[in-house]
């Protein structure tokens, strides 16, 4: 997931960002609404975290005027105690107000949680066909088959999954793999899309994902029924268990 990230909170410690990392998440920071306003022009996020208490301008300005440019999910994180103040940021287009006190591992439930519902999923659980993508254990599954897969291959096949049968950019992979600071080669994306389709083969999915000329990729139709035969989920078990 890509997170924007206005202001110090939640992530202000070392230990926080790695933690952050180890999830998957790629977060850019900034401190000002005009800051933040230019990053949501040039890339797709996920979800906004807007430190209420720390920005130049009040949290409520913030939200206020992060909505007039984009839908994108709000989390708003301040330090008073007082249930106006969330009251007053959810009716403003927050979608979700936690306190100072609020540990990482909740905030990044509820990063889960409102992201998924923004593409329609009800669940942490995604399914596309017989494609199964685990949220919160980070897993994917064919037929109930567990899928091993890399780090990026895994964002990669997550962020397709949420959007759908949307199509989505090459830069917005690239944003949501690596971050917005330093991209590696843009034919890395290439590289790590044919790994993926290479660990989906097996179980007849070579071709779940389909490139968009010119653009970048998508989901194809989902295949409810399983083409695979008995032999091929068998011989796809042994590589589990000899790997």
């Amino acid at each position: 997931m890509l997170i924007l990230q206005v202001g110090e909170q939640p992530s202000r410690r070392n230990q926080d960002w790695a933690a952050l990392e180890q999830q998957g998440i790629q977060r850019e920071r900034t401190d000002t609404l005009e800051e933040a306003i230019a990053f949501l022009e040039l890339y797709e996020f996920d979800v906004v975290i807007a430190d209420m208490d720390f920005c130049r301008k009040s949290g409520f300005d913030l939200i206020r005027g992060i909505r007039l440019i984009s839908s994108v999910p709000i989390i708003g994180i301040t330090t008073s105690i007082d249930p106006r103040v969330k009251i007053a940021a959810l009716d403003m287009g927050a979608d979700d107000v936690l306190t100072q006190l609020c540990g990482l591992d909740e905030m990044l439930a509820r990063v889960r949680a409102v992201v998924r519902r923004r593409f329609g999923h009800a669940q942490s659980t995604l399914r596309s066909g017989r494609l199964q993508l685990s949220l919160v254990g980070r897993e994917a599954r064919v037929d109930d088959i567990p899928l091993r897969l890399g780090p990026k291959e895994y964002l990669l096949l997550e962020f397709l999954i949420l959007k759908g049968g949307s199509a989505v950019s090459k830069s917005a992979c690239m944003a949501h793999l690596y971050g917005t600071d330093e991209y590696p080669e843009a034919k890395t994306i290439d590289v790590v899309l044919c790994r993926l389709r290479k660990r989906l083969a097996p179980y007849g999915l070579a071709d779940a994902i389909e490139s968009v000329w010119g653009f970048g990729y998508k989901l194809t139709r989902p295949m409810v029924k399983p083409p695979l035969v008995r032999e091929v989920a068998a011989e796809a078990r042994n590589q589990l268990i000899a790997a």
